[in-house]
């Protein structure tokens, strides 16, 4: 997902409940820089001034190669395709559903057996696999510090929808 810069900074301020004034004082930016960046109709503006600014609201500036996406998007979007699988399980006939469930068990022994992964990432894993089939699509829902991690390097690639562009 692409963020349009002045629709980001508009909305940073508002959720601290920053006037333009407000953040101009608190960043050290002028009223007038704030709102032409805003509307969109800053078009040459100084580093410094938009690192201020993001300071300020606690925003991070970061510079992607052309094409790439920031990892905070893939990993939503990780959790988005896993989401949906998850959704798709649950509709599926239950005969299908416990393939699938076979497939990606039968997916984390070949993981093991060719050492493709750590131990510790095969072991999360096989624990967010065992069960019945509604427990396994809502294993798939958590989210907690191993997600990231834990979708990165999925044994559900043959299932998942392709990655967002």
């Amino acid at each position: 997902m692409r963020y349009k810069l002045p629709d980001v900074i508009r909305e940073a301020r508002k959720q601290k409940g920053l006037s333009q004034e407000a953040l101009a004082k608190a960043s050290g930016a002028a009223r007038i820089t704030i709102a032409r960046l805003e509307a969109g109709s800053a078009r040459d503006f100084r580093l410094g001034t938009l690192t201020r600014l993001c300071e300020t609201l606690g925003l991070e500036l970061v510079a992607l190669p052309k094409g790439r996406r920031a990892v905070s998007d893939m990993g939503l979007d990780a959790r988005r395709r896993h989401a949906a699988l998850a959704a798709a399980l649950l509709a599926v006939p239950e005969e299908r559903a416990g393939a699938m469930v076979a497939e990606a068990r039968a997916e984390l022994d070949r993981w093991e057996r060719e050492r493709l992964h750590p131990p510790a990432h095969i072991r999360l894993w096989r624990a967010r696999l065992e069960g019945p089939v509604r427990t396994v699509a809502l294993r798939l829902l958590e989210h907690n510090e191993q997600t990231a991690a834990l979708l990165a390097d999925s044994p559900w690639a043959f299932a998942l929808e392709p990655e967002a562009a």
